[in-house]
């Protein structure tokens, strides 16, 4: 079937879905940048200023209470949002760690939290109104990084008593990272969640500020060197290039030249890292040592796993000889340990399912079946990282899926909107 494509609207929305919405502004500024504001908080560790924006937040949304019930965006992806977080406040019955424990259900808390308010506060949006918000919120993570670089004072590491001389600090300015969210595997990670929908947006509605953050966005990726998220991105690219070729069996010029466009990007981005950083840097990412490493970290989270097969330790909690139970580099395996082998697995069903949900709309919204991809790299990238387990980046990839409902649905109202995916314009 073939249909019309929208005529170009302005990107910054009309009528009553244009309104300001400051402290969405605020909250998205601070999930940028989430600067911690109090250490050493006696039961939660740290306060950033992003978690008392979203005390704010969960404020108003309990005051709208009074007047209606919580806007759940889609109730039944909301219901998979909060499985998580349900089972790991249950571990608080046989957890080995209280404190991690509590931590970490409050974090869940906090991502529901992000979730709703964003949900609520894009409700009456329009499309392009929600993708310039997801346009502004990419191009604020990738500020502070650059800063970063550039050794802008204010933007250093934010890890206190981290020497200057260890690798761990070296990192910091030899792949693109991130002052406040850590090393670039982390800012990859939150920045990867964006590629897709903003090339998507810029070839669909022909918005050249919208495809030139989409390449920003994936040369800043390229530049964290981080090979998990690459290859997440790479794994969404080709399953959603296949299925086009299996739906329609034809390829326009135009998708093909963002295509190559795209890859030119990559490829200038790896020679200019080439060219300014010591090669041996760059050669170590292409080296098998750190993949041997981290199948040793899995073997040893394979034993813990065998030791209590049943719960697990509990959220958040490291099992004992384990201290850093971040260093598994694998989210489903890490469930394991936290609640189990029977939990564990359903929560990593419950994050699979996310993007089986939009898929499942992919007729009715064209970004329905984008966001399903870009959550197909992100489970990719659950598989080599341990990004959700990541005490911000678990709010911010709950975030992340608020932004991405709220466009989801506002396509959905708007017959005007971009045609659902298996359309040709």
């Amino acid at each position: 079937m073939t249909t019309a494509s929208a005529p170009a609207r302005p990107a910054t929305g009309a009528g009553p879905g244009a309104r300001p919405r400051v402290l969405l502004m605020l909250v998205l500024i601070a999930a940028a940048m989430p600067v911690r504001v109090l250490r050493s908080v006696p039961g939660i560790d740290s306060v950033s200023v992003l978690d008392i924006l979203l005390a704010v937040a969960a404020l108003t949304l309990f005051l709208d209470l009074a007047c209606a019930p919580l806007d759940l965006g889609y109730p039944g992806l909301f219901a998979l949002l909060c499985v998580p977080a349900a089972v790991c406040g249950l571990s608080m019955l046989w957890t080995q760690d209280p404190g991690a424990t509590f931590r970490a259900t409050l974090v869940y808390g906090e991502g529901v939290v992000a979730y709703l308010f964003v949900v609520r506060e894009l409700r009456d949006a329009s499309p392009d109104r929600v993708m310039t918000y997801i346009r502004r919120y990419a191009c604020l993570l990738v500020v502070p990084a650059v800063l970063l670089l550039l050794r802008v004072p204010g933007f250093g590491p934010e890890e206190p008593g981290l020497p200057t001389d260890s690798d761990r600090y070296l990192s910091y300015y030899t792949r693109l990272s991130h002052p406040a969210l850590g090393p670039s595997n982390n800012l990859a990670t939150v920045l990867a969640f964006f590629v897709p929908l903003l090339l998507y947006w810029g070839h669909v509605r022909h918005e050249r500020w919208f495809t030139v953050a989409g390449y920003v966005t994936l040369a800043a990726v390229l530049g964290t060197l981080s090979r998990g998220v690459v290859l997440g991105l790479l794994t969404a690219a080709v399953l959603a290039a296949l299925g086009s070729l299996l739906r329609s069996r034809w390829a326009g010029g135009r998708v093909f030249g963002k295509a190559v466009a795209a890859l030119a990007v990559a490829v200038i981005a790896v020679a200019l890292l080439y060219r300014l950083l010591p090669h041996t840097l760059v050669a170590s990412r292409f080296s098998p040592a750190n993949v041997l490493i981290r199948s040793e970290f899995a073997v040893e989270a394979v034993e813990k796993i065998a030791e209590r097969p049943f719960l697990g330790y509990g959220g958040g909690a490291a099992p004992d000889g384990m201290a850093d139970l971040a260093r598994v580099h694998d989210t489903y395996l890490q469930q394991m340990v936290y609640f189990g082998v029977l939990l564990g697995a359903l929560v990593s069903l419950v994050l699979a399912g996310t993007a089986v949900f939009f898929f499942s709309r992919w007729r009715t919204s064209g970004p329905a079946r984008v966001v399903g991809f870009t959550l197909v790299a992100q489970l990719v990238v659950f598989a080599v990282e341990s990004s959700f387990e990541g005490t911000v980046l678990r709010v911010l990839f709950y975030l992340s899926l608020g932004l991405a409902t709220a466009l989801v649905r506002a396509s959905e109202k708007d017959p005007g909107g971009p045609p659902p995916s298996g359309t040709r314009s």
